[in-house]
């Protein structure tokens, strides 16, 4: 008796800890009901900050179109230099920042604020944000929003998701701008 109760209870854990698709999140924000339980929170929270904030979310396929056809974005990837460098979405650039938002400059960045927006350029511009899922583009995200940049978005399931639809992934390093 005591085994079947036992095997009832991990038959339970397992099928309650569904595995989590950044690529089905994507696909399915405007249809959280389509989303398990773990994946449905992440897309609410990513949303609700996204609203709170007043930046926009956009999906790896919309980022990819904006690329294909040479709009003009700025693609800025918020991971640690070291993890750039071992590949990133062509042409982005790199400008770091920490994984929770603090709202102090100095905590959040260790790079000056004049130094941010020389390296954004003008505020009319369309700029993405992307992390590797650490919540460093949200950062940024906010930071860019707060200093009056208009057009920001975030690449709302990060560089995990790009490379998941084997989408191109670069190794050479923008020639300027780098922090």
């Amino acid at each position: 008796m005591q085994k079947l109760v036992l095997f009832i209870i991990i038959l339970f854990f397992i099928g309650c800890n569904k595995e989590i698709s950044l690529l089905k999140i994507e696909e399915n924000l405007n249809d959280l009901n389509s989303l398990n339980t773990q994946e449905k929170a992440i897309a609410e929270e990513k949303i609700e900050r996204a609203k709170e904030n007043h930046y926009i979310l956009i999906t790896t396929k919309e980022l990819k179109n904006k690329i294909d056809k040479n709009e003009n974005i700025q693609i800025i990837a918020t991971i640690p230099r070291g993890k750039y460098i071992l590949g990133f979405i062509k042409n982005a650039k790199n400008f770091e920042f920490n994984e929770n938002f603090s709202g102090i400059w100095e905590k959040d960045t260790k790079e000056s604020k004049e130094k941010f927006m020389d390296f954004l350029g003008p505020k009319k511009k369309e700029i993405i944000f992307y992390d590797n899922g650490e919540n460093s583009a949200t950062t940024a995200a906010i930071w860019a929003k707060k200093l009056g940049y208009k057009n920001v978005g975030l690449l709302v399931c990060g560089f995990e998701s790009w490379k998941e639809r084997d989408f191109e992934i670069s190794f050479d390093m923008p020639k300027c701008c780098q922090i």
